[in-house]
């Protein structure tokens, strides 16, 4: 990374903070409720209460810690500041009533009749932060990787979600003939390929690098990967939506190769970096690198196999053991530098101010990750072999090492010297 990064450009750090506590809440709510689920194991992968978790989950946790991680770098990514704060404001309670609504009503049949309101809402906020990151994008200078990958990532949510509310609405209203799963399906790989994972690639190419002091490295794989994942998923759009198998298997195969591209790329990073001891944040990387190539083994096993089981735990892996174990390694990083940076760096050449380390608790970091990765390990295999025993016993340690991840970001949060 030869430049620095734009922080004036920020927002508010009070703006952040609305969608990383959100975020935070609904880690810890999907982690509680999840031992719940085990009578679904082995069952239908898109029931209605496979429905609510997932969008629990994902929207919750993962979406809400995207968006305000997004609102924290776009701008410093660009070197241009955010469009509107006020539509990010709007955007934020927008999509909690939304999502509450949605995953109220996927939980309880007898209340399906929200769905559609809830929905809209989430739709609504959706389109909201698409056109403030589009008008954002309006003053754009210079188009790097990682712009590129942000920029078509947005679109592709725009389209994912629409697909959602058509699937939605069509569930209660019923005005479409055609079969409801393809626009799942489409909708499916839109949000978790399209937007989640071309998120991830184009930041973790600004952040991996920073936070691992690597410098020196090819970035032709993410490049390349970037043509093949935006070819990937507009064919898998088309082959899902027109029914034609051959276009869907080369969208899924353009985009396994992306990933694989991506996953070679995060080697050849850490394989140049300068800090080299395996603190909580790069254990954190290394144990979601694994499991992310896990998981595309185990998908492509499952696509080519037609086999339902192996494809749900393909899902939990990618869902919890990948999202959750990047995603939670960055809030360790993100977390105190946005904290540090509102509250201390005035205060720099004043006075003495704490060290980035001193604002996270590391012991309970550290012990976090082993808990977190022991039950998402035991959880998993209850997927795999449909045991009762071992998912709830996985679940319920996961339930308790999201304690520690809480009682970190609240000790960031307060942290006073």
């Amino acid at each position: 990374m030869g430049k620095q990064l734009a922080t004036e450009m920020a927002p508010p750090f009070n703006l952040v903070a609305h969608y990383m506590i959100a975020g935070a809440f609904f880690y810890m709510l999907t982690s509680f409720v999840l031992p719940f689920y085990a009578d679904e194991l082995g069952g239908y992968f898109v029931s209605g209460t496979i429905a609510s978790l997932s969008h629990l989950y994902l929207l919750g946790f993962v979406m809400m810690i995207i968006f305000g991680a997004m609102y924290q770098l776009v701008p410093v990514i660009l070197e241009i500041p955010l469009f509107s704060k006020d539509f990010a404001y709007i955007q934020f309670y927008l999509y909690v009533a939304g999502l509450s609504l949605m995953s109220w009503a996927f939980a309880h049949e007898e209340q399906l009749f929200l769905l559609p309101y809830g929905a809209l809402l989430v739709y609504i906020s959706m389109l909201i932060f698409t056109v403030n990151i589009f008008l954002t994008y309006r003053n754009i200078e210079t188009w790097s990787i990682s712009a590129k990958y942000i920029f078509v990532s947005n679109i592709f949510l725009f389209i994912a979600v629409t697909f959602g509310l058509i699937a939605a609405l069509n569930l209660f209203y019923g005005f479409l003939e055609t079969d409801l799963l393809r626009i799942v399906s489409a909708h499916i790989a839109g949000v978790l390929v399209g937007y989640v994972m071309m998120t991830i690639m184009g930041v973790s190419l600004i952040l991996i690098p920073m936070f691992s002091l690597s410098h020196g490295f090819d970035e032709k794989p993410i490049e390349r990967g970037f043509y093949f994942i935006t070819a990937g998923v507009v064919l898998y759009f088309a082959g899902a939506l027109l029914d034609l198998f051959w276009v869907e298997a080369l969208g899924v195969a353009g985009m396994i190769l992306s990933l694989v591209l991506f996953a070679y790329q995060m080697w050849l990073i850490f394989s140049t970096r300068i800090r080299k001891q395996n603190d909580f944040w790069a254990k954190n990387m290394i144990a979601s690198f694994l499991f992310f190539l896990l998981s595309i083994v185990v998908f492509a096993l499952a696509y080519l196999l037609n086999m339902p089981n192996l494809g749900m735990f393909a899902g939990y892996l990618f869902f919890f053991g990948f999202l959750a174990t990047i995603i939670i390694g960055h809030i360790y990083k993100i977390l105190p530098f946005l904290v540090w940076y509102q509250r201390y760096s005035p205060l720099v050449g004043k006075q003495k101010v704490p060290m980035l380390n001193e604002m996270v608790v590391e012991n309970v970091a550290d012990w976090q990750f082993w808990v977190t990765l022991f039950g998402t390990v035991v959880s998993a295999l209850g997927i795999l072999f449909v045991n009762r025993v071992l998912f709830i016993g996985g679940t319920v340690v996961m339930a308790l090492s999201a304690f520690l991840v809480l009682y970190n970001i609240y000790y960031t949060l307060t942290y006073r010297k």
